[in-house]
């Protein structure tokens, strides 16, 4: 497993569509292990292993993170922003970020005046500029903002990194392909790192419908119900270093479920189970709906404080998912 590919996909921007300069990485990481690579005009990369096999996996783990957009510079050089996925606005003031491919480096207002419950028109960045027009020699509407926070190794394994969810997951896929082609894989195994789920979930559907895979599994995060304020009764007592989620939900396809947990057993790979009767908010649910429909089934990576600058996972667990998608 290349932890520090990991970490360098931890430490690069991807606020949810501008995912190109991190996809150019996936690119040079996968290049001496992929039988093929393609790309499409949305954004994805997918990494093909076998691409004449008659049958496909679709692994997908979207690469994209949320974040912010500058929408307007005003008058006195302060920037307002809107939010580019579900953020935690609370989270944000008195936080350093960098804006834009330059990176350039601001802090989000903190004010004795915001009290109370913050929304994300709330948020406003401080660049250090005089005025509107020397604002814009750095920055422009449409820039992505991501926060000033990198991946630091915790006690026990554990790993802290801004947007595990889901660089983690497109991690995850990445190391699984590789794995695959080491154990002899010959059924075709196409390794997706998507685009815009945070958004407009757009990446996941047009690998799907241009793919036609006779499986698709998602690899996501899912909440840790093992730190305070949490309720395992929810969805299920998942906890970090205990192993995948395989996810029972009106989507994940049974047979594909009860196969993941046959390997998981043949092989002692530690395996977790959730319940969500709805949609799961992951790519799952526009790969499931795809073209004709999609044999779909998804596999979490456990998570603590989701969405927030500092996410928290058990590297194990992040190896166990490989063992298990590869054995798979």
């Amino acid at each position: 497993m290349n932890q520090e590919f990991l970490f360098e996909m931890l430490d690069t921007m991807s606020v949810s569509g501008h995912e190109i300069g991190l996809q150019k990485k996936v690119i040079r990481e996968m290049t001496p292990y992929a039988h093929e690579i393609r790309t499409d005009f949305t954004g994805n990369v997918v990494c093909v292993l076998n691409p004449e096999a008659d049958f496909k996996v679709l692994l997908a783990g979207h690469i994209d993170e949320i974040g912010l957009v500058v929408t307007h510079i005003q008058s006195d050089g302060l920037l307002k922003v809107a939010k580019a996925g579900g953020i935690r606005a609370m989270a944000y003031p008195g936080h350093q970020v960098l804006i834009g491919q330059k990176k350039i480096p601001g802090v989000v207002i903190l004010s004795d005046n915001m009290k109370g419950d913050i929304k994300d028109k709330d948020l406003i960045i401080d660049i250090g500029a005089r005025d509107a027009a020397d604002a814009r020699k750095y920055v422009e509407e449409g820039d992505p903002v991501h926060l000033h926070t990198y991946h630091l190794p915790l006690q026990n394994d554990l790993l802290c990194a801004r947007a595990i969810d889901d660089r983690g997951g497109a991690f995850i896929v990445l190391e699984a392909l590789k794995k695959a082609k080491e154990m002899g894989c010959k059924i075709g195994v196409y390794a997706a790192t998507t685009v815009g789920e945070e958004t407009t979930m757009r990446g996941a559907h047009w690998a799907a419908s241009k793919i036609k895979p006779d499986i698709a599994i998602a690899v996501d995060v899912t909440y840790a119900q093992d730190y305070p304020g949490t309720d395992p009764a929810e969805s299920g007592d998942v906890k970090l270093g205990a192993g995948p989620v395989i996810c029972n939900s009106s989507i994940a396809n049974k047979k594909v479920n009860d196969l993941l947990k046959k390997c998981a057993k043949e092989r002692s790979i530690p395996y977790q189970i959730e319940s969500f009767l709805g949609r799961t908010g992951t790519d799952a649910d526009k790969m499931h709906i795809a073209g004709e429909g999609v044999v779909t089934a998804l596999l979490s990576l456990p998570l603590r404080y989701m969405h927030s600058p500092s996410e928290v996972c058990h590297l194990s667990d992040i190896g166990y998912a490989v063992d298990l998608l590869a054995a798979f």
